[in-house]
């Protein structure tokens, strides 16, 4: 995608309106209608005849090198060739897993839990700056990360409360004289050390660094680094203490 401002992507004359669409869900063509078609015959079967199903049958569209993920019915896959499921992931019924040409990548044993919004997708996105977890991760009910500019690493066994907001994306809102649909998109990358907790409703914007064993408060809204062994609550997040080191 060129990194033209919302209003352009929006706008653009160059392309029809369907076949925007579908640039916004798969890679070309075809592989839109082999995506969208496989996942109308599976994703609604009920049960561990569906969870085995779809294993099976979603495995050959995934990136190469994928395992086959477990997922319940009615999960929404776009970019499928952009997702790569690692070994025991499982992702819960009504989750949207959105990549791009910036790729999701979710790490062993991952559980994403219902509804959750996984989105790599921005008009603008750049290989290489998606959403990467590391092992034993747990992405809570509703929550939403985001990143197709700067990048999204976490770490192993990180907990992410439900309803949390992780989203490298800003608006160049300083140009003050152009209207906000013509602002430009951009991203900050985004790293989250291991065994992270981010508790529910917590708000991590881009250009933060999160450090190892540092436990986010519910609701806290996090703009600056965290230190390792912390603990951060309020808005915007300050230290309310230290954790002690084992």
């Amino acid at each position: 995608m060129e990194k033209d401002g919302l209003k352009n992507y929006m706008e653009d004359p160059s392309v029809g309106l369907g076949l925007k669409y579908i640039q916004t869900r798969a890679s070309g063509l075809a592989r839109y209608f082999l995506e969208r078609g496989v996942q109308l015959l599976c994703s609604w079967l009920p049960g561990p005849v569906g969870l085995v199903i779809r294993a099976l049958v979603y495995k050959p569209f995934l990136r190469r090198g994928s395992d086959m993920g477990f997922m319940e019915s009615n999960v929404d896959l776009f970019y499928m060739d952009s997702i790569l499921l690692h070994k025991g992931v499982y992702i819960d019924r009504y989750c949207r897993i959105h990549a791009s040409e910036a790729e999701i990548v979710l790490g062993d044993n991952n559980r994403v839990m219902k509804g959750a919004y996984i989105c790599s997708y921005v008009s603008n996105a750049r290989k290489g700056e998606g959403i990467t977890t590391g092992s034993g991760c747990w992405i809570g009910i509703n929550a939403h990360l985001q990143s197709g500019q700067g990048g999204l690493t976490i770490g192993n066994n990180v907990l992410i409360g439900p309803n949390t907001v992780i989203s490298t994306g800003n608006h160049d809102y300083e140009k003050t004289d152009l209207p906000a649909i013509e602002q430009e998109f951009y991203g900050k990358p985004i790293q989250i050390g291991d065994n992270v907790w981010i508790g529910g409703n917590a708000v991590v914007l881009g250009g933060v660094n999160i450090g190892e064993h540092s436990v986010i408060a519910a609701g806290a809204v996090v703009t600056s680094d965290v230190a390792p062994y912390t603990v951060v609550g309020g808005v915007p997040a300050r230290k309310i203490r230290d954790i002690q080191r084992a």
